[in-house]
């Protein structure tokens, strides 16, 4: 579906977002140089940025050639987070569900572990190939994963969650395929900022921006689908966005930069739990 993003729109909605992060703990100064800028941002041109919404085989596909590289403040925060879960883990058999790339899966061959990757998107899968080639990648839904139950002693799902409607269903297919004392590791973009309209965009080879939904599933919604999978909870980590960040949100931070500092830093940008199977 085409969407157009009005800049207007979006520079008044960080203006505001600012406004009320700093209500009570900014500046008064601060606080009337937001509303001067609201003020200069109705006086001028409005610019309209068309952008489509891809479901996520079609949106991945057209990001794929480009999507690691850097300056993406969401993988920026996950990656870490996430390898340092994974970095405590004995070597065993391991799935990358939802690999996209293999960024994960590298990870997890280097520590030894024995490595399947599934994803929907065959672009994706063939970066996965030739950047991981000793490890085994196979096209699939998250919803119906090609694999025995309990085939797995580490799930990581990375970054792939919050794309889909019920993750209750995903969660549950994520734990079959665990062995009993195994690990699941899964990441999304925080559903605090799902919550504020943050989507996945990308631009693909042929220049048109787009994006892939982020629904935004609360804590709660995660923490169910985990204990209808029968699996318990063990480490919940929320890595925070930094006034670097912000920058990759270019629309406005080359605009009102300051006000998208006050917006955006401190807030968390990912959310990545860990669980086990009894």
């Amino acid at each position: 579906m085409d969407r157009h993003v009005g800049r207007r729109a979006l520079l008044i909605g960080t203006e505001g977002l600012a406004l009320l992060r700093n209500l009570y703990e900014g500046s008064e100064a601060d606080a009337v140089r937001r509303l001067e800028e609201v003020r200069a941002i109705l006086d001028g041109e409005d610019e309209d940025e068309p952008i489509t919404e891809a479901d996520p085989r079609a949106g991945y596909a057209a990001w794929a050639s480009s999507y690691d590289e850097p300056g993406n403040p969401i993988i920026a925060l996950e990656q870490p987070a996430v390898a340092a879960l994974v970095d405590e883990l004995p070597a065993g058999r391991a799935l990358d569900a939802a690999c996209g790339t293999g960024r994960h899966a590298a990870r997890l061959a280097a520590l030894g572990h024995e490595v399947t990757g599934v994803d929907l998107t065959p672009e994706m899968l063939a970066l996965a190939r030739a950047r991981v080639p000793g490890a085994r990648f196979i096209e699939a839904d998250l919803r119906s994963i090609p694999a025995s139950d309990g085939a797995y002693d580490l799930v990581v799902c990375g970054l792939a969650l919050a794309h889909v409607q019920a993750p209750a269903e995903t969660v549950a297919e994520l734990g079959r395929v665990l062995t009993p004392g195994g690990r699941l590791i899964v990441s999304v973009l925080h559903p605090f900022l799902a919550a504020l309209g943050w989507q996945a965009p990308f631009t693909g080879a042929d220049g048109r921006r787009g994006f892939v939904r982020e629904h935004p599933h609360t804590h709660a919604d995660y923490l169910a689908a985990l204990r209808g999978a029968g699996l318990a909870l063990e480490e919940l980590i929320e890595p925070q966005l930094t006034a670097s960040h912000t920058r990759a949100k270019r629309r406005a931070s080359r605009v009102i930069g300051e006000a998208t500092v006050q917006a955006y830093a401190g807030l968390p940008g990912v959310l990545v739990l860990s669980a086990s199977k009894p």
